[in-house]
């Protein structure tokens, strides 16, 4: 009984001191409030920035990755130095001639764009100037010569398919073996029916081929 008395009594004198100081705990309470929700505010804000730095190094870090991809082109004809060259991911037909030496003075340059970007085992071949002494004009050779300037891709042989841009060694003798096997091409689309060429390298030499 005396226990229960006594907490009545602690309470009441509770009571009576939030009574007495009611604007003062108002306002105690209320820098509280301000100063948690402060927290919380920065708090968030902080871990966003740190997730917009760590996403910004991945991103400069994936793109160290692609600057730094090697890829390799092949460059024939008229050039000092005839090569495989190697050369960094988004290369142009330009850096594949600076690094083949250059052009000799016999290259036909008139359908070669050397702003154009190379790929990963491409060929490139640049053509020579001939002279034709009747009239003294130079004219661009035509390789392999056809009415059309067109390769003919169920006659073409190696060296000739290898004129394609494009199209190497390995590719030309794919060429060939299919159509061996399967007979001649019905048309040039059947092309893309031969491994190792795609929509892509089809692009760049539909305008050259014929059946």
């Amino acid at each position: 009984m005396r226990k229960l008395m006594e907490y009545i009594k602690n309470n009441r004198k509770l009571i009576e001191f939030i009574e007495d100081n009611k604007d003062m705990l108002i306002k105690v309470a209320a820098v509280a409030a301000v100063v948690v929700v402060a927290f919380f505010v920065f708090a968030s804000k902080a871990d966003k920035e740190d997730q917009i730095v760590v996403k910004d190094s991945v991103t400069a870090a994936e793109a160290d990755d692609s600057a730094g991809e090697i890829i390799f082109v092949d460059i024939g004809g008229e050039v000092n130095t005839p090569m495989v060259a190697e050369l960094k991911a988004g290369s142009r037909v330009g850096d594949v001639i600076e690094a083949a030496g250059g052009l000799t003075e016999k290259a036909d340059i008139s359908e070669i764009n050397r702003a154009a970007f190379v790929e990963d085992g491409e060929k490139i071949f640049v053509p020579a100037l001939i002279s034709t002494e009747e009239n003294g004009i130079s004219e661009s050779r035509e390789t392999p010569v056809y009415s059309d300037g067109k390769i003919n891709i169920n006659t073409a042989d190696s060296q000739e398919l290898q004129e394609l841009n494009g199209v190497g060694p390995a590719t030309a003798e794919k060429i060939i073996d299919y159509r061996e096997e399967n007979g001649r091409f019905a048309s040039i689309d059947d092309l893309k029916d031969v491994s190792g060429i795609g929509d892509k390298s089809f692009e760049k030499i539909k305008d050259k081929i014929k059946v």
